[in-house]
């Protein structure tokens, strides 16, 4: 049996990545860091955040030679590891997340994509007859049988004026010609007594297949949908029947933020985000993957199965354009898109294949470690060339939390106790997230040698986050030399559909012991700052996935003043303050320039 607690501590000795250079960059880097998402590297395995590996490879470039050593003690999916390998500097990362460690250590490895294509077709090949088994549908059409890609189930809800159910997808789903322009209702006429309903208050019953997805033979195997049949309902039945007799986790879910999601719901352990048959394929290709006959495979393997985090799960949400996504939340959704799983780990398998392509074979080193930030007691006293991190966003996302599923698979879980989190469960507040960053930054300093430079991805709403990271970096022993956007070019879906999202990284450029300015923010600074802004450039934002009326791009322009504000002041103006303060002022400016017209 491959032992993965054993393959998370397997490292080569840490003195043998160091060297005896020393730093030689006298100012930060001052080009535009523009680098896109939609890359094999970057889509190989999902993760709550990720940096583009490619923009981290221009500032290790910069910052660092050949043989140099770069640290990333955030390291979550090890992005920065990916980077640092092209570039051929050798690399330490590490992360409190056993799950992270895991995804970091196989982001980074090196393997024949030909002999990795070949253990996966041996997996399906061996599961064949039970994808048969458990996806077979009857088209509709020609009466053939075909392998079903997904099935859709929607639960039925309780109308809180009649006390009757209906089945949601039958009456909120407005379905245009175009899927941009499809939704599903917030509210709607309850099918029974016709009063006025809003779908987020009715109590939920249970969930009811009401479409399945396949490729049609009568259609040349195009995309095609029915209604469940009979046949449909039958092979539900037999399938809810078969035992399942290989290992799956049944952890429960501990109370937290985002874990009380789903145990409101009654799912209050990991196996009951699943269907019983997406269960039963899932603990099959567990099986078949962590007893691969080739042990140097097995952890790849693994990798892919993780990859599908919650796209198999019953999180994944039903969108009319297709797919799902792994969203930093339990959110259990009342219309779910159930996929077949040996056909979502075949998909993934294919993107991983071709990353690992792309990650050709080389020597330099790695060390990848489960560890705190705030205790980096492996590595000496100024010996890192480069550090750079994309560090916790205070409250925004609750790692350990969301990573509870793929921990549990792996029975290894994160210790919270130095998890550096806004978080009311945990007890955290922003003075102890400030504390533990402040940690975190002064081991950071303790280990990056003289004239050598940290730089920061930083990401959050609330202008208390900003200050609490300015002054820990203060606090530490560090400056902001300088601060400027990251581009990551493709939004995400948040960003897009949602009004307060603030969806541009800022980097900060930092450097040991000069000591920062301190002065506060006015109103009248972001007056003067937005209207010089707005004249310059266009910051209208055009949605892609839904039908909206394009507005202006407000968390571009908060960015962009975080990072005129962040090296001399005080960021005490939350997002949601300084939009209201650039609506007015955009508003004045439309009506100056129609009075002039």
């Amino acid at each position: 049996m491959f032992d993965i607690k054993d393959f998370l501590t397997q490292n080569p000795d840490i003195k043998d990545l160091l060297n005896t250079n020393e730093g030689e960059i006298a100012d930060p880097y001052a080009d535009s860091i523009i680098a896109g998402k939609n890359s094999y590297a970057y889509d190989a395995h999902t993760y709550h955040t990720k940096v583009p590996p490619q923009g981290i490879e221009t500032l290790i470039k910069y910052y660092t030679k050949e043989n140099d050593v770069v640290l990333d003690p955030f390291c979550g999916s090890g992005m920065t590891g990916l980077a640092a390998i092209r570039q051929k500097r050798n690399v330490i990362l590490s992360d409190l997340s056993p799950a992270a460690v895991f995804i970091a250590k196989n982001f980074t490895t090196s393997f024949s994509a030909k002999e990795y294509r070949e253990a996966i077709k041996e997996v399906l090949e061996r599961l064949a007859e039970l994808e048969k088994q458990l996806y077979l549908t009857q088209c509709e059409k020609c009466n053939e049988l075909a392998i079903q890609n997904y099935t859709v189930w929607s639960y039925g809800l309780t109308c809180d004026k009649c006390d009757k159910e209906f089945i949601l997808w039958d009456v909120a789903r407005d379905e245009k010609p175009s899927y941009k322009e499809s939704k599903i209702l917030s509210t709607f006429n309850c099918p029974h007594c016709h009063g006025l309903i809003k779908k987020g208050k009715l109590k939920r019953t249970r969930l009811y297949p009401v479409q399945i997805g396949y490729k049609c033979c009568d259609k040349g195997l195009k995309d095609t949908v029915h209604q469940p049949k009979e046949y449909d309902f039958k092979k539900l039945q037999e399938i809810d029947k078969i035992k399942i007799d290989k290992w799956y986790p049944t952890n429960k879910f501990p109370i937290g933020v985002n874990t009380n999601q789903p145990i409101n719901h009654g799912l209050d352990s990991v196996d009951k985000l699943y269907t019983h048959r997406a269960l039963l394929a899932l603990s099959e290709i567990w099986h078949a993957c962590i007893n691969h006959d080739n042990l140097e495979i097995r952890p790849l393997l693994l990798w892919t199965f993780t990859s599908l985090y919650q796209r198999v799960s019953v999180l994944s949400e039903f969108r009319f354009w297709g797919g799902s996504s792994n969203t930093a939340n339990y959110n259990v959704p009342q219309i779910m898109n159930e996929q077949n799983v040996f056909r979502t780990f075949k998909r993934k398998s294919e993107t991983i294949a071709y990353h690992l392509e792309e990650t050709r074979k080389n020597s330099i080193l790695r060390h990848i470690s489960v560890r705190s930030a705030t205790h980096l007691d492996h590595i000496p006293d100024k010996s890192l060339d480069y550090i750079f991190t994309d560090p916790p966003f205070g409250s925004n996302i609750n790692y350990s939390e969301m990573n509870f599923l793929w921990e549990s698979w792996l029975q290894a879980f994160t210790n919270n106790k130095n998890e550096a989190i806004v978080n009311k469960i945990q007890e955290k507040t922003i003075e102890d997230y400030q504390t533990l960053m402040t940690d975190s930054f002064k081991e950071m300093r303790r280990v990056l040698k003289d004239n050598s430079w940290l730089t920061i991805v930083f990401h959050n709403s609330s202008g208390k986050i900003w200050d609490s990271i300015r002054e820990a970096l203060y606090n530490a022993g560090f400056f902001i030399s300088k601060a400027q956007i990251f581009d990551k070019q493709h939004g995400t879906f948040k960003m897009y559909v949602s009004d307060n999202a603030v969806g541009y990284d800022l980097i900060l450029h930092c450097q040991k012991d000069i000591l920062i300015k301190n002065s506060s923010v006015v109103i009248s600074s972001v007056e003067e700052f937005v209207k010089e802004k707005i004249k310059q450039s266009d910051y209208t934002l055009n949605f892609i996935h839904v039908e909206r009326t394009p507005e202006t791009d407000f968390r571009k322009l908060y960015s962009e003043w975080i990072a005129h504000q962040i090296i001399s002041n005080n960021i005490n103006l939350s997002f949601d303050n300084f939009r209201n303060i650039v609506s007015k002022i955009i508003q004045h400016v439309k009506t100056q320039d129609s009075i002039s017209l």
